[in-house]
């Protein structure tokens, strides 16, 4: 019963295209590219670096689209539930890495709007799904409360 759940490529894609968008905009003002050069010829621009507002910003922007990209990228290579004959594993919001779990230790699992809540005798976590097929989720759900 070895089963892995990845996240949709066809979801995540607005995530990769929005990354690479705040990640280029950001690099060509930091670099002077053409859209600088572009902008520079409706706005009065100066140097890069001679506004530190201007500067913050785009920094931030290249942080946001960084985050995004990382995040996409991560999510073809890293599955969200992984399972196996003895043990699950699954990336939830309440921790930071991943959560691996005696299967038998499983009490019950059901599925929210967003999330599968798992309940295991010494904790319950939620499993963010929005990403995921529901084809793929279903017959998940049937394996493990079957």
């Amino acid at each position: 019963m070895e089963k892995k759940l990845y996240r949709s490529p066809q979801k995540m894609l607005p995530v990769l295209l929005t990354g690479f968008s705040l990640t280029y905009i950001s690099l060509d003002n930091i670099f002077g590219g053409p859209l600088r050069e572009f902008l520079g010829n409706y706005i009065s621009l100066n140097e890069f670096g001679s506004n530190i507002r201007e500067e913050v910003l785009y920094y931030l922007i290249l942080l946001v689209g960084g985050f995004q990209l990382f995040t996409a990228v991560q999510s073809i290579f890293q599955p969200v539930l992984e399972l196996s004959e003895y043990k699950i594993a699954m990336r939830t919001s309440e921790k930071l890495f991943t959560v691996v779990k005696n299967i038998q230790d499983l009490q019950k699992a059901t599925l929210h709007e967003d999330y599968i809540t798992f309940t295991f005798n010494d904790a319950t976590y939620s499993v963010f799904i929005k990403n995921i097929e529901a084809y793929e989720l279903e017959s998940l759900l049937d394996e493990l409360n079957g």
